[in-house]
């Protein structure tokens, strides 16, 4: 009963600053259900629970998302995320994991320069960054933070950052989680009724997340954004140690 409770009370606050930072719920629900469930298991489970979330978000926010961003962006992550599923199996992942690490904090860091200094990817390298982003995410189950740090280079709402990444973030979650549920057949049998309870409570916290959202202001939810792109960078580079 107390490790439920544990999943339960992490899912909630995970899912509520996902909204915000645009990413983060299965980099810190994959290890949490790890420590209860075997690991293919475990990125079967949150990879669940991330695409119902995902779904709730492009309800509240569909109005506002940004289809040239998609187009741009999003389609390629596409082909990355089932490259990256399929390699799941076969490639180590820690090594890419420092190497985004490093990426990332380059790019967190960058949007708190001064804003004449400030450094912003070429959006005409865009169809790299969703193919990466994508791939990362099939492999190591980690495209959000890539897909934020490359989002914080257009000026649109938060609003529309949010809905955005949700549509791009949705898509690669229809496209791998059949690759998983292919691949681990025999871990099928063993989702129950616990998996409908920690959806409910993303559900929720997904829901305050929202209420939150309106006590940010475009450059501070930016700054919020970047600050969780380097917290992730960081843990990533650490592996290297």
């Amino acid at each position: 009963m107390m490790h439920e409770t544990w999943i339960y009370v992490v899912t909630l606050l995970a899912s509520m600053l996902t909204l915000v930072a645009g990413f983060g719920l299965g980099t810190i629900l994959t290890p949490v259900f790890t420590l209860f469930y075997d690991v293919k298991l475990a990125i079967l489970l949150v990879a669940i629970v991330h695409f119902v979330n995902n779904a709730l978000k492009f309800l509240l926010f569909r109005k506002y998302i940004d289809l040239s961003i998609i187009k741009r962006f999003g389609l390629l992550s596409v082909v990355g995320s089932i490259l990256g599923a399929a390699l799941q199996l076969y490639l180590q992942s820690d090594l890419l994991k420092v190497f985004l690490g490093i990426l990332l904090i380059v790019l967190g860091l960058v949007e708190f320069l001064p804003e004449k200094t400030t450094f912003k990817l070429p959006q005409k390298i865009d169809v790299i960054g969703g193919f990466f982003s994508g791939l990362l995410g099939g492999l190591v189950g980690n495209q959000g933070a890539i897909r934020s740090a490359y989002l914080l280079n257009y000026d649109i709402s938060k609003e529309a950052f949010i809905a955005t990444a949700t549509v791009i973030a949705l898509t690669i979650d229809a496209t791998r989680i059949p690759v998983y549920l292919t691949s681990h057949q025999q871990f099928i049998s063993e989702i129950h009724w616990q998996l409908l309870l920690v959806v409910t409570v993303a559900l929720i916290g997904t829901l305050v997340g929202k209420k939150l959202l309106t006590y940010f202001s475009i450059g501070i939810f930016k700054k919020v954004v970047a600050g969780f792109v380097v917290l992730m960078g960081i843990s990533f580079a650490l592996r290297l140690i």
